[in-house]
């Protein structure tokens, strides 16, 4: 680059930095053409219509195998009935999130979704629920505390199962725990409750009891009308897995041979800079970067919709890495406990970059990484798109077909499982030499380790490098996968859709994950501080 062109870099980055944050969300993404907007169909339809018309074409251009989990004719049907539900001249933007929603549930994957629902009421109560049975955990004290516990079977006239039911056409989810939890955030809101026809008034509710006791619980407009029983009470911190506002920290307890390690976001400085290219067009990568380079020099980030923030005071994972296994191993520590229930997800390479400390396996299988032959990733992806092409037609004398997915050739090679993290080249670098953990490794995971998170579950576990306590992770191991952002033409709503496709190493554990222990935590065990979890990995510590 030119002195001068730095220079004209430089003056176009200062203009634009001010705003950058909001440049990059509102025209940086790399975002989806779709044809559907050249029809008369489109043109002729009003601002929601032609929303969801946009959303029904990113979907079929974007997810892979569509056909087998949204089938074509229920496809066009759903849309069908939503565009004639949209003309109405009534319909506002709240409406429209909850039509999006009901149709991307059916697509039954959590990368597939679209953020913005509002929400200003709720009845003031906070169910919690184990397996399929539901349970008051908290109440405001206008009412019976001796209730907090017990377990709840009916909202008004309707079963507990069927309200679950009926919600679930509103969640983005991929299995039934994955279900209920996100039921759990609709569940005491009274204005969606009607909304999604659960309802049909907001200002009561009647709680039904297997006890036979029921109670007729308001609705509230306002935070300073919530006097819960519990309140802070409701969630006592374990003393050991209390949670911790940083990305990853390990407590080692040489006492008992563990060492606990709370791994919340798989992210960090090195990955900050590194994923921007993937997410946003190349234009305004250097923008972006420049707008970062000023946030870490003032150890400040913004607040964004995928939950992301760089630790300033550990940046660099795999630097925590070196030191935590160091300190391990000083210890003489033989047990490591890894907790990824609060991880919903980042970089798999920082997934990766832990797993390379907790084994030197020459064996390892990798997730089965397959390639969709799609509208979305020929312009999204172009590059990818036209390599895959060239080598797939040189190897089989043949073009790939649109819309088939296809083994992503030489990406799909289980010896570059570490390519990135082996490479000196590489930002995610890691010497050989590292100090290899060789003690029992036990993951704590549940519904809300997601995406990244559950890929490395899965891993460790297919791999037999770990013992896995806890429940069905949020995203099944073989299916639809990944993060693209959208945001729709009209409405501005965003979302994700997922354009790839993993088939987990041992196949035959089957689409959605199971773990070694089934374990999750009563309302006992939240209002008393202990961890089933936690108990359950130190008794198998203590087992060995």
């Amino acid at each position: 680059m030119t002195r001068h062109m730095k220079k004209v870099l430089l003056l176009a980055s200062l203009i634009v930095l001010s705003s950058c944050s909001t440049l990059i969300m509102n025209q940086g993404f790399k975002s989806y053409k779709a044809d559907i907007v050249k029809t008369k169909e489109y043109k002729s339809a009003n601002h929601f219509q032609q929303d969801l018309l946009y959303l029904n074409d990113l979907c079929a251009n974007s997810f892979p195998d569509i056909d087998n989990v949204f089938p074509r004719q229920q496809r066009k049907s759903v849309t069908d009935s939503l565009l004639n539900l949209l003309s109405d001249k009534g319909v506002d933007k709240q409406v429209f999130n909850g039509y999006a929603r009901f149709y991307l549930s059916h697509f039954e994957n959590q990368h597939t979704n679209i953020s913005g629902l509002d929400s200003k009421m709720m009845f003031p109560y906070i169910l919690h629920f184990v397996g399929s049975k539901w349970y008051l955990w908290d109440i405001n004290n206008d009412y019976d505390s001796l209730l907090i516990g017990k377990q709840v079977t009916k909202l008004n006239d309707k079963t507990i199962e069927i309200v679950e039911k009926e919600l679930s056409q509103y969640v983005f989810v991929e299995n039934d725990i994955d279900k209920t939890n996100q039921v759990r955030a609709l569940i005491n809101r009274s204005d969606l409750l009607k909304q999604f026809g659960i309802i049909d008034q907001t200002d009561s509710i009647l709680l039904s009891f297997e006890n036979g006791k029921t109670i007729w619980v308001k609705s509230i407009y306002q935070d300073k009308d919530i006097h819960f029983h519990l309140g802070d009470k409701r969630f006592v911190p374990n003393p050991i897995t209390k949670y911790n506002n940083y990305n990853y920290n390990m407590t080692l307890y040489p006492e008992d041979n563990y060492a606990y390690f709370q791994f919340n976001r798989c992210f960090d400085k090195v990955d900050a800079y590194e994923s921007i290219h993937d997410y946003v067009k190349p234009w305004i990568v250097p923008f972006a970067k420049l707008y970062l380079n000023i946030l870490i020099k003032k150890k400040k980030m913004p607040r964004n919709n995928f939950g992301f923030k760089i630790d300033f005071d550990r940046p660099v994972f795999k630097d925590y890495l070196q030191l935590m296994f160091d300190s391990i191993q000083k210890q003489g520590v033989g047990n490591l406990i890894i907790d990824l229930r609060n991880n919903g997800g980042g970089s798999s390479l920082l997934c990766n970059q832990l797993m390379y400390y907790l084994t030197d396996k020459e064996d390892l299988k990798d997730f089965s990484k397959m390639y969709y032959m799609s509208d979305f990733n020929k312009q999204v992806g172009k590059k990818e798109y036209n390599n895959f092409i060239k080598t797939y037609t040189k190897k089989n004398n043949s073009q790939p077909e649109k819309g088939k997915l296809y083994p992503d050739g030489f990406f799909n090679c289980d010896s570059l499982l570490f390519e990135k993290i082996e490479n000196p080249k590489s930002p995610y670098y890691i010497p050989k030499n590292r100090k290899v953990f060789k003690g029992k490794v036990i993951v704590l995971a549940n519904y809300q380790t997601g995406s990244a998170a559950a890929l490395l579950t899965t891993l460790l576990q297919d791999n037999n490098i770990a013992t896995v306590i806890g429940t069905s992770v949020g995203n099944n191991p073989i299916g639809a996968t990944g993060f693209q952002p959208y945001k729709l033409p009209n409405s501005k709503e965003t979302g994700s859709v997922a354009p790839n496709y993993l088939i987990r190493p041992e196949p035959s554990k089957g689409k959605i994950f199971i773990p070694d222990y089934w374990v999750e935590n009563s309302v006992d065990d939240m209002i008393n501080g202990k961890d089933e979890y936690l108990e359950k990995a130190i008794e198998l510590i203590q087992k060995k």
